[in-house]
């Protein structure tokens, strides 16, 4: 007797959409007219995004600093299904950006600039859309140990927020592009 041919159940998966933010965030300089550190150790700037830690490379200590430095951010966000969700999640993260000379032993930090990374990613609401982002300035609060004025961080930043297939996080289709 021939024995009957196994039933193969097919699996129901239930996928999960899940949102990504991608920052893409380029650091063209930082202006401080009139400054001369005292010390000659090299600088950099220290980034944080979305819990995420870049460094740009060190430049002598020489004001204006070109940096030209392009910096890429990127967090999930599972079971998120409204950008504006996304939105909303990260006005409760920090953005920080340190500019630090190499003094050893750990490096001394000369300026800060901490922002909701919301408004840091999204300054403001825009009428038009550009594939260009446009350069923004913020005034960084020096610490003691910086001489003169505060210095000026010039960058741009342009943000993807996308949908992905939860099953293989593989983009499924973009939900926003914001240029900023």
């Amino acid at each position: 007797m021939k024995e009957p041919t196994p039933v193969k159940l097919s699996s129901c998966k239930s996928y999960q959409k899940i949102l990504k933010c991608t920052v893409y965030l380029d650091i063209h300089s930082i202006t401080c007219p009139g400054a001369l550190l005292t010390r000659s150790e090299d600088i950099y700037l220290s980034v944080c995004v979305m819990g995420q830690y870049r460094k740009t490379h060190c430049m002598p200590a020489i004001f204006p600093l070109l940096f030209n430095h392009k910096m890429v951010f990127v967090r999930t966000f599972p079971g998120v299904v409204d950008p504006a969700d996304v939105s909303e999640q990260l006005e409760s993260d920090t953005s920080t950006l340190e500019l630090i000379q190499t003094v050893p032993p750990e490096g001394e930090i000369l300026a800060t600039v901490e922002e909701g990374t919301r408004d840091f990613v999204f300054p403001g609401p825009r009428l038009t859309a550009s594939e260009e982002a446009p350069e923004r300035q913020i005034l960084m609060r020096k610490s003691s140990a910086f001489p003169g004025i505060a210095p000026m961080v010039k960058f741009a930043t342009t943000a993807v927020i996308e949908e992905l297939d939860g099953a293989d996080s593989q983009p499924a289709t973009p939900v926003r592009r914001c240029s900023l």
